[in-house]
């Protein structure tokens, strides 16, 4: 997939916000290659700007698995330990991230790369005749731009809760291709506010649960693409993470009653698997042909073609019930370490919102939004759904939210989510440290290269780089 599209994306994308090299380089023009404007007369490179966001957003720098790794390492309260050689995420481990941080650097040079190509779709949507086709592709750009805005949002600036959401710098919202004159001037942009990106990000996925049919074939394996499904979901974690509960249990409820989704019969079988499971939501698709799963590299035994960086705590270990197979089937040793058994196959999918995710928000949003309840079951019910299938003791029939925020570390572990929860329940981290979730230190800097690049980022850092 890189192969085939990298020429049009090269003349299209540019990382970050500014830094895509050297200029001159856009005056080359190989044999091989197609100008932008022949590119884009036709229906087939409109799809082809498609299927290169999807492969953008696949890559290992985002939900390849550093999102996902990013946000356990610095949200790790006593749950994993960082074992490996590499500098980077040992400083996100040990919450000393400094301000050329090389991960923290090209995690927001990819998200933005992919965000510029969901841009130039959406800006040349009226090369495509056919209506629903259209649709279709808008609210693909929408959904790729919400969710990456969305990560954004939650690993560079404050947490929603964290001060004035008006008032706190986010990150710079860019709607509009790269200019390709390469005019730097045009790309000058500072930081929006918390709540501009969180109100862009809702008003794209809301679109996109409108735009995009509930199923996606695309040009191939449906599996590839985002479905209205897809977008209610990322919009419920959205709505969640702004403490917005009433709504974040009703999008959950309406995926878990209404959607094609189902749990499958064991744990495990939602990871490791070629083919999405009938729990993916939406899933990152990896072969031995394409994709690449960094999750697996970091967190595998070296006997599966891992380095094993990312170990298991004791702390986190004695959270499991001793029936629980979440701890049986999912947890691994090798040579005296225990490892995440979601990610031991390298070539096997990555689950981005499982349906089981949909369980712990509508038991969350019930719990604490008041009211009549949404949906048939209690919080305890829900939570008893997941503990069931684990084979774990009973849920409390009427649990606290440290009980739900419990069930979300045992089933959502190693799936991106610690430093979330963390900031959403204002809790405290006493692993290296004590780190209130307020902390500067759970807020990543923004990269150093780009405000050096940009001069209206200049003065815009986040406090404490």
């Amino acid at each position: 997939m890189k192969n085939r599209y990298s020429k049009l994306l090269g003349m299209i994308t540019l990382p970050g916000l500014l830094l895509a090299g050297c200029a001159d380089n856009l005056d080359i023009e190989p044999q091989n290659d197609i100008s932008r404007n022949t590119a884009l007369n036709s229906r087939q490179y409109l799809e082809g700007l498609v299927v290169g966001a999807y492969d953008r957003l696949s890559d290992d720098d985002l939900y390849g698995g550093w999102i996902q790794m990013t946000s356990d390492l610095l949200g790790t309260n006593g749950d994993v330990r960082w074992a490996g050689s590499f500098f980077d995420p040992r400083e996100f481990w040990r919450k000393e991230t400094t301000a050329i941080n090389g991960q923290a650097e090209v995690t927001w040079t990819a998200a933005y790369e992919a965000i510029n190509v969901s841009n130039e779709i959406l800006a040349n949507l009226d090369r495509e005749a056919d209506e629903e086709q259209r649709a279709k592709f808008e609210g693909e750009a929408k959904f790729i731009r919400g969710a990456l805005y969305f990560e954004l949002i939650r690993l560079y600036a404050r947490d929603w809760a964290d001060g004035d959401p008006a008032a706190n710098p986010g990150v710079p919202l860019k709607l509009t291709p790269t200019d390709l004159t390469y005019n730097p001037e045009a790309n000058y942009i500072p930081r929006n506010t918390v709540l501009e990106v969180y109100n862009q990000v809702v008003k794209d996925l809301t679109e996109a649960t409108t735009l995009l049919p509930p199923e996606n074939f695309g040009s191939g394996s449906k599996d590839i693409f985002a479905t209205s499904w897809a977008a209610e979901a990322m919009l419920a974690r959205v709505r969640l993470q702004r403490r917005e509960y009433d709504q974040a249990r009703m999008l959950g409820n309406d995926i878990i009653e209404n959607g094609p989704f189902q749990l499958v019969d064991r744990v495990d079988r939602a990871f490791n698997q070629a083919e999405n499971s009938s729990e993916d939501i939406f899933a990152i698709q990896v072969t031995n042909q394409d994709g690449v799963n960094s999750l697996q590299t970091f967190y595998a035994a070296r006997g599966l073609n891992g380095r094993r960086d990312i170990r298991i705590q004791g702390e986190h270990l004695d959270l499991y019930d001793s029936t629980d197979n979440r701890l049986n089937f999912l947890i691994y040793e090798e040579g005296g370490n225990a490892l995440s058994g979601k990610y031991r196959d390298q070539f096997a999918n990555i689950p981005v919102i499982r349906l089981a995710e949909m369980y712990l928000i509508r038991a969350e949003g019930n719990l604490l939004a008041g009211g009549v309840q949404v949906g048939p079951n209690t919080p305890g019910a829900d939570l008893q759904v997941l503990r069931t299938r684990a084979n774990a003791l009973a849920a409390p029939v009427a649990p606290t939210i440290e009980d739900i925020m419990l069930e979300r570390k045992l089933e959502l572990s190693f799936e991106g989510h610690f430093l979330h929860d963390i900031k959403r329940r204002q809790a405290t981290i006493t692993q290296l440290g004590e780190y209130p979730w307020t902390s500067n230190l759970l807020v990543l800097p923004i990269p150093q290269r780009e405000i050096d690049a940009n001069p209206a980022l200049q003065g815009q850092q986040n406090p404490g780089y």
